[in-house]
């Protein structure tokens, strides 16, 4: 499958669901989901998704997931060496909040488009939730947080882009340009502001930031310096 020419042939979309919002080795991924995309004709390829074992859930009000399921699991890695074949043939991962999911998947040495931020989504600037998006392209949503059922809601909307006529190589290409690391100067009363143009809190720092194209800084309604 592997494509020689240059660009993007094939995305891996990727979700993952985890015991706590805070990084490893606080929180732990209990759900993996993998899909293979061919970008070129807009279609999965392979998927793979599977529940990884825990002796807790802390998250169960959120994703659904009773903790008992957890236990007696097969041994994680084989379930990343599953991941890392569905993931092989793979130019980029794409992942509605890359940042987050990003802390909690092994190194996969690729690089990573956060579908809600990165990508500049034709008629709008930003993604917001998957939800909301997939919504707004006249797509149905029946559930959310289980990583299988949000990676085939992000297959169906590079699907339905490619239906209304937008290629999907070209917006991709465009979300994998360079970034540097942006900290806003907003004002504290402007922060609901920050937030919507897709920055995140670090508590210990108390600073707003968000990986971004330096070109696309000159868009945002306040000021920012990069981090050096």
């Amino acid at each position: 499958m592997a494509d020689p020419a240059p660009g993007i042939r094939y995305a891996c979309l990727l979700d993952t669901e985890t015991t706590s919002l805070e990084p490893p080795p606080v929180g732990k991924t209990i759900e993996i989901a993998v899909m293979l995309f061919d970008v070129k004709h807009a279609q999965p390829v392979a998927s793979f998704a599977s529940l990884i074992r825990s002796d807790s859930n802390e998250a169960h009000a959120v994703n659904g997931i009773p903790p008992e399921m957890l236990l007696g699991l097969q041994d994680p890695e084989l379930v990343w060496r599953a991941v890392r074949w569905v993931i092989g043939h793979a130019q980029v991962v794409i992942a509605h909040h890359a940042a987050f999911d990003k802390q909690f998947v092994p190194d996969l040495d690729k690089p990573w488009i956060c579908s809600e931020n990165d990508i500049k989504w034709p008629g709008r600037a930003r993604g917001g939730s998957l939800a909301h998006l997939a919504l707004s392209l006249g797509l149905g949503v029946a559930s959310a947080h289980r990583a299988a059922t949000d990676v085939d809601t992000l297959a169906r909307i590079l699907t339905r882009l490619a239906e209304m006529g937008h290629p999907l190589e070209p917006i991709l290409l465009h979300a994998m340009r360079p970034k540097v690391r942006c900290i806003s100067l907003a004002p504290f009363e402007q922060k609901d502001i920050v937030k919507a143009a897709g920055f995140r809190w670090e508590q210990d720092k108390k600073i707003w930031w968000r990986d971004m194209p330096l070109e696309d800084t000159n868009e945002l309604p306040f000021k920012v310096r990069v981090q050096a």
